[in-house]
């Protein structure tokens, strides 16, 4: 996982590392697991148009915001991702577990708020994924920062357990 952190991420690894890292200590989840979540968005964000730097940012954002989503719905949060993943690139279903309904009308509506006219048959791949990242993010409003303002909780805390677990053997590995 590291050797595919360090490819897809490039020179903007430490930073990428560093808030998850804070992130992971403040509600209880594997720094290494939520580094392989966002490595996997950031695979499909470069592809996908975005620069390197502005795709790290929103993978860090995008694993944020599963781990808040899988907090809230209990439920798990690399399936979270995963899901998220998915619909970013046209599987909208699978956010809808969620709340999310992007269909769509609403991505046309969102493009058209985003200033690009024609709707998704007009836009860039890059732009498209933007769209659905904000529906997406609108959609788990309630969700954000749950996992930090429920880590006291039974299932938050079993999850800061097994993260705790995975940190140690990732550092016997290591």
């Amino acid at each position: 996982m590291q050797g595919k952190s360090k490819v897809v991420f490039g020179r903007f690894r430490s930073e990428v590392v560093a808030e998850l890292t804070a992130f992971g200590d403040a509600v209880g989840r594997s720094s290494h697991e939520l580094e392989g979540m966002a490595s996997t968005v950031q695979d499909t964000f470069v592809p996908m148009g975005f620069a390197r730097g502005e795709a790290a940012k929103l993978s860090v954002t995008m694993t944020k915001l599963a781990v808040d989503t899988a907090s809230f719905n209990n439920a798990n949060d690399t399936d979270t991702i995963k899901a998220f993943q998915s619909a970013l690139v046209g599987n909208h279903e699978t956010v809808r577990r969620f709340g999310v309904v992007i269909t769509q009308a609403t991505l046309d509506q969102e493009l058209l708020n985003m200033g690009i006219e024609g709707g998704a048959k007009a836009a860039s791949n890059a732009e498209k994924v933007q769209a659905r990242l904000n529906l997406i993010t609108a959609g788990v409003s309630d969700a954000h920062n749950d996992a930090a303002r429920t880590a006291g909780s039974f299932a938050n805390q079993s999850r800061a357990l097994m993260a705790a677990l995975k940190e140690l053997a990732a550092g016997i590995m290591a």
